[in-house]
């Protein structure tokens, strides 16, 4: 057998999460170099450098990303000599700024640390990341050789955040059970320790989000940290970030719900109005809907709309008509390469269709 390495990160969680910067960081050095979205660098600039002023940690300058998790822009980014000549890479932001940040470390064999603003998607605890082209059409996924040595969970910064983002991050943390346990039916005896408990821990994903959902999202449009905000939060970054971490994520990480996301993004409206984790979400209820797991599409649909996530193609703007080839390109992809029975194009049509239906029915 092939030896390999598993390796797990750390993380701080509450409102002064950025405080334990000192005591986490400075065994990788003392300079550290940020990269990350405009926005969330005017957002977090003052509280980062508040908590490295009597440290030993110095922020030798903030790094826009290029606007897009690009190979292209990660490259340029590495060619700086401030970020050649740094420590370790704080990446700040959301999704696509710490993938192409992390990228960046991975590359030049640094460590890194995240420091997540929104709660949108697991990236920040994740090795695997989501890429796209330089025109923001999906290009591919790609897994770092680690995860980050440490993620900030900053419940000010989240809270601080316009709720749209912690909405997309409860819907793309809505898959992660359901994508996981489909991926992963009848190949019980194939997996690997990790991946048996990645499984495991998909489990832990949905009911957090269904339990404190609606009242993260409340505090969120106040503004106000809370129990409910640092649980979400830590379920979607902690929870379904580690499953992303512990299975392989060309087999069981995957399905449906983010092939068909990543096929929709060839169309205009749902790349430029629709966020990644509404998108996802809407994608959950079609895997449901296939795979006949009706009592789960009851309680997803009543959260749905209680949460105001899509539950049909008009909320993402998407028609009956433009479907085949987004359908054509999601069988291409590779996460259904392993699901317990083939997927068709005309299987997830009908599945849209009956999920079509669904939505009628409810309204009736």
């Amino acid at each position: 057998m092939e030896s390999y390495s598993i390796f797990f990160p750390g993380y701080t969680a509450g409102e002064d999460a950025y405080r334990e910067i000192e005591a986490v960081c400075s065994p990788y050095g003392t300079k550290a170099v940020v990269i990350g979205g405009k926005t969330a660098m005017e957002k977090t600039k003052e509280y980062l450098l508040e908590a490295t002023q009597e440290s030993s940690i110095k922020i030798t300058d903030f790094i826009w990303y290029k606007g897009e998790a690009a190979f292209e822009y990660a490259e340029e980014l590495q060619q700086l000599d401030v970020v050649k000549e740094a420590d370790m890479v704080f990446c700040v932001g959301g999704g696509k700024a710490i993938d192409c940040a992390k990228l960046v470390a991975d590359h030049l064999k640094k460590p890194y640390f995240t420091f997540p603003t929104i709660a949108a998607t697991c990236a920040c605890i994740s090795a695997l990341g989501i890429y796209y082209h330089t025109n923001h059409v999906f290009r591919d996924f790609f897994r770092v050789e680690r995860p980050p040595v440490h993620v900030f969970i900053s419940t000010k910064v989240i809270a601080e955040a316009p709720e749209v983002y912690l909405w997309a991050g409860i819907g793309d943390g809505m898959s992660k059970e359901a994508e996981v346990k489909f991926s992963a039916r009848g190949k019980e005896a194939e997996l690997t320790l990790s991946e048996q408990a990645g499984v495991a821990m998909c489990s832990c994903c949905t009911e957090p989000l269904l339990k404190y959902g609606i009242q993260a999202m409340e505090d969120c449009r106040l503004n106000r940290p809370s129990e409910a905000i640092e649980q979400v939060a830590l379920d979607i970054f902690i929870n379904t970030g580690m499953v992303s971490n512990m299975v392989d994520s060309h087999k069981y990480n995957t399905n449906l719900a983010h092939a068909l996301f990543n096929s929709m993004t060839m169309l205009p409206q749902v790349e430029e109005r629709h966020r990644h984790g509404e998108v996802v979400s809407y994608g959950t209820l079609v895997l449901l809907t296939l795979d006949k797991q009706y009592d789960l599409l009851d309680r997803f649909f009543a959260f749905y709309k209680g949460m105001n996530l899509p539950t049909k193609l008009s909320d993402i703007e998407v028609s009956v008509e433009e479907l085949d080839p987004v359908l054509e390109a999601a069988v291409k992809k590779y996460d259904l390469d392993y699901t317990p029975y083939e997927i068709t194009t005309e299987m997830i049509k009908a599945a849209i269709l009956e999920l079509e239906d669904f939505n009628l029915k409810a309204i009736a």
